[in-house]
């Protein structure tokens, strides 16, 4: 069911505000804490969230949301080894329904993956609203990163949320239909069925409003970070190029000799998150008087 009309000015009424952070679980992980939160919008908005936090919170720190893959989530912030004091908080996609139904249950539960997508959105922001609320947190050097899916949907709330000072777009390009097409290649054998499909899914995910190289050119003057994969393959070299094209200003591009970013490929995952780590801290020091 595709979305006809813009969903983007409500995506703000639709994350309300913050009534709740309810935690269901905390752990210590060397120098930082781990808690696992449910955050709560007026809105009936909820969204997972791990938080790692440095236990020592005497003073304010960056922050970054992270938005991994449908498979990472919130778990993300587990592959961190080094947090160089930096909060990080990754965020699951507010899908409430069996992720490992079968192909035809999901099929009949396209509205509420649908919804969820949209709904990602508003997730975000609000996992901002938590940060700032937080006195370790400086709310002035919150910043976003996007992962493969995620790197699909973080330019919108970038560009909509000026909390966020800088965003990150990590093995991700423009041209959602074309990347899902080229994803479908191991499933569907017919090329005329397989691009009808991916448009079709492109459709559901509203892509003609959400794509990234309509909104990543918003976010300036903040800047943009991407990080690109000279060896993806699943992103071809176009979506890519549609992306870096799209870029406004100030703006980076930094490549890396690796394959694409995925669940099982935890030696990627950590180099991606401690990069992003390390220039989150560098910059803040560069920063100080």
């Amino acid at each position: 069911m595709p979305v006809a009309k813009d969903p983007s000015p409500g995506f703000l009424e639709r994350k309300g505000e913050l009534v709740e952070a309810r935690e269901t679980a905390r752990w210590d992980d060397g120098p930082d804490e781990l808690t696992e939160l449910t955050l709560v919008s007026s809105t009936g908005l909820e969204v997972d969230v791990t938080a790692r936090v440095p236990r020592d919170t005497t003073t304010e720190r960056p922050a970054v949301v992270l938005l991994a893959g449908q498979g990472t989530g919130r778990d993300a912030v587990k592959y961190i080894h080094d947090s160089r004091g930096v909060v990080a908080v990754s965020v699951s996609y507010p899908y409430r329904g069996d992720k490992k139904a079968g192909k035809l249950a999901l099929i009949l539960d396209t509205p509420r993956i649908q919804r969820s997508l949209l709904d990602t959105i508003p997730a975000v922001m609000l996992v901002a609203d938590w940060l700032i609320r937080q006195p370790f947190v400086d709310p002035r050097r919150i910043e976003l990163a996007g992962g493969s899916m995620g790197a699909f949907l973080v330019s919108v709330p970038g560009a909509l949320d000026t909390r966020f000072r800088r965003v990150w777009l990590v093995h991700g390009g423009g041209k959602p239909a074309v990347v899902l097409e080229r994803g479908l290649e191991p499933h569907i054998r017919s090329a005329l069925l397989r691009r009808w499909t991916a448009r079709l899914l492109a459709a559901v995910a509203a892509s003609h409003h959400l794509a990234p190289e309509r909104w990543v050119g918003k976010i300036s003057p903040r800047p943009v970070n991407v990080i690109s994969a000279v060896d993806d393959e699943t992103i071809t070299r176009e979506c890519v190029e549609t992306l870096h094209r799209a870029l406004g200003q100030p703006s980076e591009v930094i490549w890396m000799e690796t394959g694409h970013v995925l669940p099982g490929r935890e030696a990627i995952i950590e180099q991606l998150l401690d990069l992003t780590l390390r220039r989150i801290k560098v910059d803040e020091l560069a920063a100080e008087p």
